[in-house]
């Protein structure tokens, strides 16, 4: 019965390190041109043949090779003052990302070469700074026999004239020079500010200049127009309104007529009427009932 089965720790069962497990999706040398096995049992043959170059160290390999370039004797000083001979010397390798002091002074070789003449340079200088700050002073200090010379001391505060200072009024200040509409025509503010929404007469069909020109032009032109019609029509602010009327407003709703087809305003009482054409609805609008102009149709 022994026999039928295999040991447990069998080829049979089990791929022999080094391999790779299926789902690992780094690099394996020669990979890609072999074929005809299961994952583990080819990364198996690939890693162990003595005709596939590849790397001595694995990917998942734990231990530390021995390093392959000798490190020089201050930089080794370095590391072992600053660590106390606590951890193992390390190779600087390229992709550190850390501040290394004075590395910026050192061109034109390999990064390991310019950490190690940079740290055995910062190494130096601190070494320098701590001596000096160790060593004793013996220089003698000589006391000033001058005595101390005192600066007079001057009270220069201006005694207030008033309890209150006066407002200040700048001759330049702006006024409001009133509406566009009551300025003389050669008022050179007589213009209504770019931004401005509200309506400006005779401005709609003036086009081609900006709009303070524009509104410049509507305006003097409006001015010409109600003078020549009525001088007393539109009288200056302050001035008395002698003579002064409304334009006479044009009837809405004629009483012997009907509106346009074309009028979008409110007529009284038109939603509940049907039947006739938009005039004969319209026709005496204030005059007439709803009955009424049922029964007169």
């Amino acid at each position: 019965m022994n026999n039928e089965f295999p040991p447990k720790l069998s080829t049979v069962l089990m791929t022999p390190d080094p391999h790779y497990i299926p789902g690992y999706a780094g690099y394996c040398p020669q990979l890609k041109y072999n074929v005809g096995n299961t994952y583990g049992k080819l990364t198996a043959r690939l890693l162990t043949s003595p005709d596939v170059p590849r790397s001595q160290r694995l990917v998942l390999h734990s231990g530390r090779f021995p390093s392959t370039e000798t490190d020089t004797g201050p930089r080794d000083e370095i590391w072992r003052s600053r660590q106390g001979d606590q951890r193992p010397l390390e190779r600087m390798i390229p992709g550190y990302t850390g501040f290394v002091p004075k590395s910026q002074n050192y061109f034109s070789r390999t990064y390991a070469e310019t950490c190690r003449e940079a740290l055995s340079e910062f190494d130096r200088e601190q070494r320098l700074r701590f001596e000096k700050a160790a060593a004793p002073d013996f220089t003698p200090k000589h006391s000033s026999s001058l005595p101390e010379r005192k600066l007079p001391r001057y009270n220069t505060a201006l005694a207030p004239i008033s309890k209150e200072a006066s407002p200040y009024l700048s001759p330049e200040a702006w006024h409001p020079h009133g509406s566009p509409y009551f300025m003389d025509n050669e008022n050179p503010h007589k213009y209504f500010i770019s931004g401005f929404t509200g309506y400006v007469p005779k401005a709609r069909f003036l086009m081609g200049t900006g709009y303070p020109i524009t509104t410049n032009k509507a305006l003097i032109q409006f001015n010409q127009e109600i003078n020549k019609s009525d001088p007393g029509t539109f009288p200056l602010p302050g001035e008395p309104r002698v003579g002064y009327s409304l334009p006479p407003i044009s009837t809405i709703y004629p009483s012997n007529l009907g509106l346009l087809p074309s009028y979008t305003g409110h007529v009284p009482g038109y939603r509940f009427q049907y039947g006739h054409t938009f005039g004969h609805l319209t026709h005496n609008s204030l005059g007439l009932s709803t009955v009424q102009k049922q029964m007169a149709a």
